[in-house]
């Protein structure tokens, strides 16, 4: 009896004592966002928040309402504020896709319909700081017309970009924003067609809803379950 005890002691102490493996470190490196701050754009003042969002006023000073959300891709892995790229706006019912070339206080946009010149008026290039309930790590299922039930992983950073891997094919980087249950994602792969816009919705077992809507790539559904660690390449 006593020699049992003290082996149930032993493996007991081993298992508290076990230390768990040390998670890979993220190499990312936040998204500095060239277009936070204030920009006159042709006598319209346009605000670019670091929370995402977004707002236009007749002054410099404002005040600036919730017109808007926003976020930029500029290619893989960008570590610095970069100078070209893509910005992507969102309100309520749009989404606008604006092809962005900076030099020095100016930003020419360049959109299908019509180019436009901004003049920096205040703020500096800034990472985003985003507050939204699907930052961390996914593992996710995706049904409609591809049904290759090949899992996926996602993880949502702060700063407003996105790791993706499509589980035995490729991982790559997009950048994305949430306005209120309205997903948009671009980048690269499968999000770099053109913007996915999605509705996403909590279900009654805890796991996401994400319902696509755009006309392409052909729309699909996810379900998304929150873990502390997804699986990466």
């Amino acid at each position: 009896m006593k020699k049992t005890l003290l082996l149930l002691i032993a493996a007991l102490c081993l298992a508290c004592c076990k230390e768990e493996p040390a998670l890979p470190a993220d190499p990312h490196v936040p998204l500095l966002n060239p277009f936070t701050g204030v920009w006159n754009a042709g006598g319209e003042y346009w605000q670019f928040r670091s929370d995402g969002t977004g707002g236009r006023a007749t002054t410099e000073a404002g005040p600036f309402p919730d017109d808007f959300s926003f976020f930029i891709y500029a290619g893989q892995d960008v570590q610095a504020a970069p100078s070209e790229g893509i910005l992507v706006m969102l309100d309520d019912s749009i989404v606008t896709c604006y092809n962005f070339l900076i030099e020095r206080n100016q930003a020419t946009l360049s959109p299908p319909e019509r180019s436009m010149t901004l003049e920096r008026v205040s703020g500096a290039p800034n990472a985003l700081i985003l507050t939204n309930p699907l930052i961390g790590e996914w593992s996710a299922q995706w049904t409609g017309s591809h049904g290759d039930n090949v899992t996926w992983s996602f993880k949502y950073r702060s700063d407003g970009t996105v790791k993706a891997y499509h589980h035995g094919l490729h991982q790559f980087e997009n950048c994305y924003a949430l306005r209120g249950n309205k997903l948009v994602i671009f980048g690269a792969w499968r999000f770099g067609i053109e913007p996915v816009i999605a509705g996403i919705n909590k279900l009654e077992n805890g796991t996401w809803r994400i319902s696509e809507k755009q006309a392409s790539p052909a729309p699909v559904d996810w379900n998304y379950t929150k873990v502390t660690a997804a699986e990466w390449k």
